[in-house]
This record gives structure tokens, C-alpha cells and sequence, in this order.
């Protein structure tokens, strides 16, 4: 075989892995001349999907380096062969996973080209003149126009592309079920990843009554506000699924991880069907009496046939829809890949705010996460709970923020929103909080923090910087910042009241509650055991070792001390009873007063991850 051919003549710029590394560069290649049935496609779009990660790596051992991904292609003509009438130039296009098939046997006279055995894909292929394909990481396409789609006018190209692989795998087996032209069945939707988000859409857009089921109870949320879902079943829940047996007429199973199919098929009707469309690398556990003692049927399905992709996509048209999804840019296909490995995408949703990250603080907890000092680190964790940088988008519900703006994110990224400290602004108090970093968002996902580029943010967990302070130096208020405030807040204490207050300890905390101190109006001692300590302003200094010195303390009008957590974690106080332990730090009431402290004191190291010129504009 060839990688080109005397007729590849186009020179092109794309990606490509050279290597099991998967590591992806820059990669000039050469593209075959615009033939009579070819088309030529400028490539504006290309979605990345887990196959093109297999690929890069060679995890299914046929991958043919260079190999230059993507199968999930938008874009616009810019040239048609003679013998093509159906496109023109200036067209809006797609490209899925089909380069060429053999036109003559039987799956290929009745548009099921997908299931023809002389397939051969959009990259990673041999076509018809023996050269190597190449996909969608490129500046432009040919391609033969059997396998090019119309991409309806309504649909933006870069939300419709991911349809291309994603969107007619779901849909093929709903149209082999009648599923596009009846309605009101009760349909069931396996897993909420990129397939099942679809599914669930065309599901709700076909009129039946749509049960998503999910390991992750997370996940309602989203099933249900975002994506319509009428019901929801956590798979692990086995009162849940007793409650959903016989109820659904199908199934559409898309995890792609090893797990039982036995619970789930309980769910079907008597001669309901569960068609499987993800793909495991282990073998499913199928047990026979779900089967046998309902007449039920399993079925596979692998992406859809040429016809079934351009109804897909009308459908599409006629009910807008088109996927969630997260946009990037070349230079950064490696970390999305990486992103995708982690199954960490998340879509710019409609009350959200992209942020490019400049600075982020570097704060103990980072540390106490990073290795596992408390046993609850999910691995990978990317630490950072104190990050400020600029908006780079922002979602359609969101009205308080625009691109461009100086904002910052903290401890908090999902809440409930709905119980009484959530509706009191007490969010740090929800008993279904989730944090920046090692928690688990409303979709069901792993958070990931602020060392990185870029984070995707719920606007309500984002505040404004004031244009006179700098961003760097601004990080680190997000979490000691608050942390001090909040009982100050409590306490009065940010009403200038001349008020004699006291702070022990001078490190990350400490140092930011004298400087509120003092900016509020009030006297303000200092209590450390380090006489080295004495400076930031304040008025007095006590050495908390030396007797005489703590006698003043009996002359204050109020004593207000500002404890570290570290200091309760170590045993230096006793916070009630040992049982208690847990429930203090959580700031339930208990006879000594602790505020909740999102994360530990504070280490003021800054990673700065922009530009010289964005921290001199900064």
C-alpha cells in the first residue's frame, strides 16, 4: 500500500500521531486532486471522538503512522467533480466515519454501507486507489460525495459535527425500531456520555417518554433540567430498578464499560429489545433468565448507513438538535485528547462561563489532595480552588458576566441550589456541595481545578475582580480571602464599630483577616507564638507563650480569634468530644464556634499560567 499516489498532488496541513505515544504535531501531507465524483471540503470543524485516542495510540494494534484522526467533519465545499449535481461550492457539509465501501454487494445496495466487508474509514484506511486515508484534523478534505451529507441551515457547524459519528449511532437503531415516526413509548437510555446525551434528545424529540439509567445519581440533574429525561434510575439502586421493571419497550445501552446487562434487561417489557451501541473491552455479563422469562432480545448496532445519516441529519434540522460540546483549538489537541482519556468534557451549557486561567493559588489542601492525606482523592486530581483570569464565553442564561471579564472562581463549583442554605447564600453549608477539584458536578463528572488553561464554570460560583486589584495577588482571596470574612461578616465586624479584635496566628489566614481588620476601622492585636511576627499593621502584639502578655486579653470589649483548621486537625484544640470531630469541621453547631473553612491555610506560591503580557496588563 501507498500513502499517495501520483495523483495526490494537493499539498495540506493537518495533525498527526507518528508514533504509539499519541502524541499529536503538526503534519504536512498530500491529498488526492478533486476527481469526478470527489469533492473538496474545506474542514472548519472536526469533533474528537475516543476512537481517534485508540487510534493515536495504537491501542487495537492496526494503526498505520502517520495517522492524522478525525471522523466528525464540517465544513464548506470548495470544489465539485463533474460528475456530482447534488453539491456545489459554498455548501455546508459533513463527513462521518465512511471513505469508501465497494457499491456493489448487498448492504451497500440498501444504504447499509456501514456493514459492507470492504469498509474502509474516513482515516486509517485504504481507499479505492490504494493510499492511506487521512480524516478530519486538516485544513481541507476530498472526498467522495457518496459520502457527504448536507448539514441543514439552522444547525451551527461546529455543534452538528460530533452528529456525524455520535448522532447516527443513536439514531440507527431507533429508526430499525420505528422509533422516528411513533410515539409515547417508554424508551430507556444507558449511560449520559456523548452518545446517551443524544439519545436521550432524539428520544424527546420523537415524542416517547424517555428513563435514563446511570451508576451516577449526579447525573439526574442534568437528565432531567437540561436534556428533558422524564425519569431517571440509578443502576446500582436495586429498589430503584424493582420499581422500573416491565416498564420500558426499549433500551439503548451506550457504556462503554464492562458491567451486567442482567438488572437492566429486567426493565424491558415482555419482548422488549436492548440494542448496544458502546463498546467494552471486556465481555458483557449477560445472564439467561432475564432473557428467557421475557422474550426479550440484545441487539448491536455500529454507527448508520449513508442514507440513514442524511435523514438523521434532516431530523436534526426539523427538531435542532445538535450536540453538547466543549470548543478547542489545534494547538491544543493533545490536552483535549487527554481530557477525553480522563472523561473530562465538559460543553460551555447554557449557564456557564468559559475562563481562561492566568493565575492560580497554591494553597495546602493542593497538597493534602494531591496525596491522598485524607483517603478521599479520586486520581487523577487536578488540584486549584483560588483561580482568577478573563471570560472567554459565556452561556445563553447568563447575564452578568460577558467575554473579557476579570472574574474569579473559589472553593464552590455544584450545590443544590435548592435547600435552605443554598437559598440563604450559605451554599458552603449544602450537604450536597461539590468542590472545584475532587468532586463530582451535577453531569456525574470528576471536577478538575484551576492548574490547567482553561475551566468551564457554573456562573452562579463565579464573582467579578474589581478592576483596580490585580489579578495575581487577587487569587488567594478566594479561599483565605473568604474565609476570614465570613465570620467577620457574622460578627458585624465589616461595619466600621471600633471593635477590639484579636488574630491568632499570621499565616495565609491570619495575615488577611488583620489586613480586613484594620480596613474595617478596628483595633486589632495579633496573638502568635513567633515574636518575629510583629508587623502588617496591626496595633498590638501578644507572644501567646508568655503569661504576662496574655493578661491583656481580659481588658478586651470583644475577643475575636480567627482559628486555623490545621491547628483543630492537630489536636492543638479540642473542638467538644472526639466523636464530635467530624461534625465540627463541618460547621454544624456545636458549643465552640467553627466557621466553615472550605480548604486549609493557605500558601501564597502563585502559578502563573499566562502570558508576560497578560500579567503586565493585569
Amino acid at each position: 500500500m501507498a500513502q499517495t499516489t501520483p495523483n495526490h498532488t494537493q499539498t495540506v496541513s493537518g495533525w498527526a500521531a507518528h508514533d504509539p505515544s499519541g502524541k499529536i504535531t503538526p503534519f504536512v501531507f498530500k491529498r488526492r486532486e478533486n476527481g469526478i465524483n470527489d469533492v473538496t471540503i474545506k474542514v472548519l470543524y472536526c469533533g474528537i471522538c475516543h476512537t481517534d485516542l485508540h487510534f493515536a495510540k495504537n491501542d487495537w494494534g492496526m494503526t498505520m503512522y502517520p495517522v492524522v484522526p478525525g471522523h466528525e467533519i464540517t465544513g464548506l465545499i470548495t470544489k465539485v467533480g463533474s460528475n456530482v449535481k447534488e453539491f456545489k461550492e459554498g455548501d455546508r457539509v459533513g463527513v462521518g466515519c465512511l471513505a469508501a465501501t465497494c457499491l456493489e454487494c448487498e448492504f451497500c445496495k440498501s444504504s447499509q454501507e456501514n456493514y459492507c466487508d470492504q469498509l474502509q474509514f474516513t482515516y486509517n484506511g485504504i481507499f479505492w486507489d490504494g493510499s492511506i486515508t487521512y480524516g478530519g484534523y486538516s485544513k481541507m478534505l476530498v472526498a467522495d460525495h457518496r459520502y457527504v451529507v448536507h448539514i441543514p441551515e439552522n444547525l451551527p457547524l461546529d455543534a452538528t459535527a460530533p452528529l456525524l459519528c455520535a448522532g447516527v449511532t443513536v439514531f440507527t437503531p431507533m429508526k430499525d425500531h420505528k422509533l422516528h415516526k411513533t410515539t409515547g413509548k417508554k424508551i430507556g437510555v444507558v449511560g449520559l456520555g456523548g452518545l446517551g446525551h443524544v439519545a436521550v434528545k432524539f428520544g424527546k424529540a420523537f415524542g416517547h417518554h424517555v428513563t435514563v439509567i446511570s451508576t451516577s445519581p449526579a447525573k439526574e440533574k442534568e437528565a432531567k433540567e437540561h436534556l428533558g429525561a422524564d425519569d431517571f434510575l440509578v443502576s446500582t439502586d436495586p429498589q430503584q430498578l424493582q420499581k422500573g421493571k416491565r416498564t420500558l419497550d426499549f433500551i439503548l445501552n451506550t457504556v462503554s464499560a464492562k458491567h451486567s446487562l442482567g438488572s437492566i434487561l429486567e426493565l424491558l417489557k415482555v419482548n422488549g429489545t436492548m440494542v448496544v451501541v458502546g463498546a467494552p473491552d471486556q465481555p458483557f455479563e449477560l445472564p439467561s433468565f432475564p432473557l428467557i422469562f421475557g422474550k426479550r432480545a440484545v441487539k448491536g448496532s455500529v454507527i448508520g448507513g449513508i442514507s440513514e445519516t442524511r435523514e438523521m441529519m434532516n431530523l436534526c434540522g426539523k427538531h435542532n438538535i445538535t450536540c453538547d460540546i466543549e470548543l478547542t483549538t489545534p494547538d491544543k489537541i493533545n490536552e483535549a485528547l487527554d481530557r477525553v482519556a480522563k472523561n473530562d468534557v465538559r460543553e460551555n451549557g447554557i449557564n456557564d462561563v468559559t475562563i481562561k486561567i492566568l493565575y492560580c493559588g497554591i494553597c495546602h489542601t493542593d497538597l493534602h489532595f494531591a496525596k491522598n492525606d485524607w483517603g478521599m482523592t479520586m486520581y487523577p486530581v487536578v488540584p486549584g480552588h483560588e483561580i482568577t483570569g478573563l471570560i472567554t464565553k459565556a452561556g445563553s442564561n447568563v447575564k452578568e458576566f460577558k467575554e473579557g471579564d476579570r472574574v474569579g472562581v473559589g472553593c464552590l463549583a455544584a450545590t443544590c441550589l435548592e435547600c435552605e442554605f443554598c437559598k440563604s447564600s450559605q451554599e458552603n453549608y449544602c450537604d450536597q456541595l461539590q468542590f472545584t477539584y475532587n468532586g463530582i458536578f451535577w453531569d456525574g463528572s470528576i471536577t478538575y481545578g484551576g492548574y490547567s488553561k482553561m475551566l468551564v464554570a457554573d456562573h452562579r460560583y463565579v464573582v467579578h475582580i474589581p478592576q483596580n486589584l490585580p489579578l495575581d495577588a487577587a487569587a488567594p482571596l478566594l479561599c483565605a480571602g473568604a474565609t476570614v470574612f465570613t465570620p467577620m461578616k457574622d460578627h458585624n465586624l465589616h461595619k466600621p464599630t471600633g471593635k477590639k479584635i484579636g488574630v491568632v496566628g499570621l499565616g495565609g489566614l491570619g495575615h488577611v483577616a488583620v489586613k480586613f481588620g484594620k480596613a474595617f476601622g478596628h483595633h486589632v492585636t495579633v496573638i502568635s507564638t513567633s515574636p518575629a511576627k510583629e508587623h502588617l499593621g496591626a496595633d498590638d502584639f501578644l507572644v501567646s507563650t508568655d503569661p504576662q502578655q496574655l493578661q491583656v486579653l481580659f481588658q478586651f470589649v470583644l475577643f475575636f480569634s480567627i482559628l486555623l483548621l490545621e491547628k483543630i486537625n492537630s489536636g492543638l484544640i479540642k473542638v467538644n468530644d472526639d466523636d464530635d470531630d467530624d461534625d465540627c469541621r463541618k460547621g454544624r453547631g456545636h458549643s465552640t464556634s467553627v466557621h466553615r473553612i472550605n480548604h486549609l491555610n493557605c500558601l501564597h506560591f502563585l502559578l502563573y499560567l499566562g502570558r508576560e503580557h497578560d500579567r503586565r496588563n493585569n
